[in-house]
């Protein structure tokens, strides 16, 4: 593994040379953006004496992009209250209209809503996300990240439509302290195996953004430095994914949703045991007119009771009930308010949240 992850450093510094010397001969296209928010966070938990608690973030999520005839190079990092992390750093190549390959550190191409929005809050209209789609730093329990090699090819039907395929391999998380750890690019000394990814989507327009797909996964997600794993004597797991996404727009509405089953193949010392759940959410946003939104969501997991998996992420929620509000205040600016109620495998919830989002410049 060690050898394999100095393979991939190796490969992004030999890549930095091409860019390098195309930034220094002529101007490409650059941008940055500095996607910003700030919010507090009220919980009312009922199911232990009914305490309180109050949160308040503050994040940065900086992205960096240059394009300059078929490469381009992108890089975004986060930086908040509660991490600072190199989110995603990775090259591409144009190789036809049609075909792009990247190298580096991206988004798992089987989680849509990562992909839509990655980090910057201001562009999605909820605060929070839902299961399947939150980061692993997040209470997440399925990987986001994967650093390793990523192709998108669009293929056009009849008409306007046509099907976008996403296809990456690389390496995926570790299972740590009731978390999963993606691949670090300057560590060379962790367990993380290989994964491989794919989202088929169709698209009626091209130049739209509604979107129908299937997604699919398959990750070998070793152990590192988890006590709940220790417990259950698992020494590593092998996950399927399959899934079906909707991201479609009508009018003054647009709905987006998610249904996906996993499959664990549980590898503890004394035998294979299998282990599968579901997740479904589904979201509606209805826009009054250009400043106001409103939207909601429901989600829910089956399975929990049987799945020693989920056991391994004692904060992921399970199920949700939201509404929300959203005002955009000036340009790139918004104000947004977020009321759940939110079920963990060990506690109820009623969640209060007011954020504060924007892009810059």
């Amino acid at each position: 593994m060690i050898i394999f992850a100095r393979f991939w450093i190796r490969i992004a510094l030999v890549l930095m040379i091409p860019f390098g010397a195309l930034m220094a001969e002529s101007e490409g296209q650059q941008e940055l953006l500095f996607f910003l928010s700030g919010g507090s966070t009220y919980h009312q938990i009922t199911s232990d004496n009914d305490r309180q608690e109050n949160d308040f973030i503050l994040a940065a999520d900086i992205i960096y992009s240059y394009l300059k005839d078929d490469y381009r190079f992108l890089a975004e990092y986060i930086l908040s209250t509660e991490e600072s992390e190199l989110e995603r750093f990775q090259f591409g190549w144009q190789a036809d209209e049609d075909v792009l390959l990247w190298a580096g550190r991206f988004h798992s191409p089987a989680r849509y809503w990562n992909s839509a929005y990655h980090h910057g809050q201001y562009l999605q209209t909820s605060i929070s996300r839902p299961l399947a789609e939150k980061f692993e730093d997040e209470d997440g329990i399925l990987p986001t990240h994967v650093t390793g090699v990523m192709l998108e090819t669009t293929q056009k039907l009849q008409g306007a439509d046509g099907l976008h395929t996403i296809f990456s391999l690389g390496t995926t998380s570790v299972i740590g302290d009731q978390e999963l750890i993606p691949f670090d690019l300057l560590d060379a000394n962790s367990k993380n195996k290989i994964a491989f990814d794919l989202r088929l989507a169709y698209l009626p327009d091209q130049l739209g953004e509604n979107q129908i797909g299937l997604l699919f996964n398959w990750s070998d997600i070793m152990v590192d430095d988890s006590k709940i794993a220790e417990q259950q004597e698992l020494q590593g797991v092998e996950q399927r994914i399959v899934g079906l996404y909707l991201d479609w727009r009508k009018e003054k509405w647009r709905v987006l949703s998610n249904l996906i089953y996993v499959d664990n193949q549980m590898e503890k010392q004394s035998g294979i045991q299998s282990d599968a759940f579901s997740t479904i959410y589904f979201q509606s946003e209805y826009e009054v007119n250009q400043d106001w939104k409103i939207f909601g969501r429901l989600e829910d997991t089956s399975g929990v009771s049987n799945s020693e998996y989920l056991d391994l992420f004692p904060d992921a929620v399970i199920q949700r009930e939201m509404i929300g509000l959203r005002f955009d205040i000036f340009k790139n600016h918004a104000l947004t308010l977020e009321v759940s109620n939110l079920k963990t495998q060990s506690e109820n919830l009623d969640q209060l949240w007011l954020q504060w989002s924007a892009v810059l410049p």
